[in-house]
């Protein structure tokens, strides 16, 4: 008598013991971001802004609303970070390719026009524009902040 076939078996790898952060590393290895600031989803980018103004003892607010009577349809008027420190300065981070094309930074512009004449009545500086490009690790993020706030 002829013996049965040998079911068929997947062939599979075992699974890692610590799931690696679902995250591009950024320059400093032991970098470990967790993709939230203050309970709120953030880029690691915002992030690594995050930590420099905590670093530097700022008081800021994260993804506020600014109730404007116009806004641009489609788009929130939301301010990436709102920093209470010598002024209220309102800080928008740009991403590496999101910003990039002429009618994304007209868009942009005319954003920050709306939202710059309210704010401007209530003494808050202009919007400040952080490009992506300078926050790759937190060394830059820290940089940054202090060259704004200095």
């Amino acid at each position: 008598m002829k013996k049965p076939p040998k079911p068929f078996a997947y062939k599979t790898k075992p699974r890692p013991t610590a799931w690696p952060v679902n995250r591009i590393r950024g320059k400093s290895e032991d970098e470990r971001l967790e993709g939230f600031v203050r309970g709120k989803e953030a880029s690691d980018r915002e992030e690594r802004f995050a930590r420099a103004l905590d670093k530097h003892g700022m008081r800021y607010g994260f993804q506020e609303i600014i109730n404007t009577p116009y806004q641009i349809p489609g788009q929130k008027n939301e301010i990436d970070f709102i920093v209470d420190e010598f002024g209220t300065h309102p800080i928008e981070i740009d991403g590496t390719w999101v910003h990039k094309s002429a009618s994304q930074k007209s868009a942009d512009a005319l954003r920050d026009a709306i939202i710059d004449d309210i704010t401007s009545k209530w003494g808050w500086e202009r919007i400040v524009r952080v490009p992506g490009a300078d926050l790759e690790s937190q060394e830059q993020a820290n940089k940054v902040v202090e060259e704004i706030f200095t």
